[in-house]
């Protein structure tokens, strides 16, 4: 086992514990989203791990959990943000992208300042089949409905949802594609 990839089963997984990295570059708000998960109550121990990147520094005490979900943070105006992923998406092991990983994408719709373009992102998602949630930090309602999006995924990634695996909801999910508001015919 190559100790510079994260592999999604390295260790035993708690009962009652689920445990998500959010990844993302200096500047994707990482702490806010943090926030929003915490605020949200949950029936079991939720930890929150955050990196700017990957692979994670080695664990040599052992004392890293087990990581159930992997998060990524995108910022449309930060074009470090979107090199940030590409370069960690290589120290992911294959099988998280069997329903254990998310793309956040925040700055989608300030169309006029974007460092990235928003069809790059989408075809990173669709390369990794993996969904994209779109978030507005300013507005608290949108952090806490992206938040709970992201519990539930948590949720049947850790095995807290008896009888549902990551694999069958990715399998009957369907692909995401951003429609910016000019493209939409009234």
């Amino acid at each position: 086992m190559n100790a510079k990839v994260l592999h999604p089963f390295s260790k035993v997984p708690q009962p009652q514990k689920a445990t998500i990295l959010v990844i993302g570059v200096e500047g994707t708000q990482k702490k806010q989203f943090a926030e929003s998960l915490l605020r949200i109550n949950v029936p079991y121990l939720l930890q929150i791990r955050t990196a700017s990147y990957l692979p994670l520094p080695e664990d040599k005490e052992n004392t890293r959990p087990n990581i159930d979900f992997v998060a990524f943070l995108l910022d449309m105006n930060n074009s470090r943000s979107l090199t940030s992923v590409h370069d960690s998406l290589k120290h992911l092991d294959a099988s998280y992208f069997l329903g254990r990983v998310c793309f956040i994408v925040s700055q989608a719709n300030h169309d006029t300042i974007h460092c990235t373009d928003l069809t790059d992102v989408t075809r990173l998602c669709d390369s990794v089949d993996s969904p994209m949630l779109s978030i507005n930090f300013e507005v608290e309602e949108d952090c806490t409905i992206v938040a709970r999006q992201v519990l539930q995924m948590l949720e049947i990634a850790a095995g807290m949802k008896p009888g549902v695996l990551p694999l069958l909801v990715q399998a009957t999910g369907q692909s995401y594609q951003y429609v910016s508001g000019e493209d939409v015919d009234t």
